[in-house]
């Protein structure tokens, strides 16, 4: 997750790094850059053992100035997305509920999914860790059958 961060010169050498590295085979790497890079790594990156994300998307396209949307991923033949990061649930209000239903909508149109959990620094200190990140995984299961599991990584990220 490469977060709001590198230039096409810095992106191209980070490319470069992982091609000249070989990975266990029974490893698969998930790569987000930016969205604005995506084209290029996809275009440079050479090992099929590294598949490349979106860092975020919304269900459906329309007038939603600055998101990208599920469809425009696949159409660039993007099969990743992280949701609920925590800068998501921070910086934009994403709620267990919006999360949870974002998750389900990629489900539905395909996509494997990164679903980030974790809790708060002040959560941890009152020892809060298992309800919140019980609550954030319950939240998901609701909007998903059983199946769809088989397309979800859970990433425990504490914010702290």
């Amino acid at each position: 997750n490469w977060k709001c961060n590198g230039t096409t010169a810095s992106i191209e050498k980070l490319v470069q790094v992982l091609n000249e590295h070989n990975i266990s085979h029974d490893v698969q790497c998930v790569v987000a850059p930016t969205f604005v890079h995506i084209p290029l790594v996809q275009a440079k990156l050479r090992n099929p053992k590294y598949a490349v994300s979106a860092e975020n998307a919304i269900a459906k396209s329309g007038a939603f100035t600055g998101e990208v949307s599920m469809p425009i991923l696949k159409d660039l033949g993007i099969n990743w997305v992280i949701l609920g990061h925590s800068e998501r649930r921070t910086y934009y209000g994403e709620t267990d509920e919006i999360v949870a239903q974002k998750v389900a909508d990629a489900c539905k149109q395909g996509f494997m999914v990164i679903a980030c959990i974790g809790e708060t620094l002040q959560q941890r200190e009152a020892n809060q860790t298992a309800k919140v990140v019980l609550s954030q995984t319950s939240a998901i299961a609701t909007k998903l059958p059983k199946e769809a599991w088989d397309q979800i990584v859970l990433a425990y990220e504490p914010v702290w």
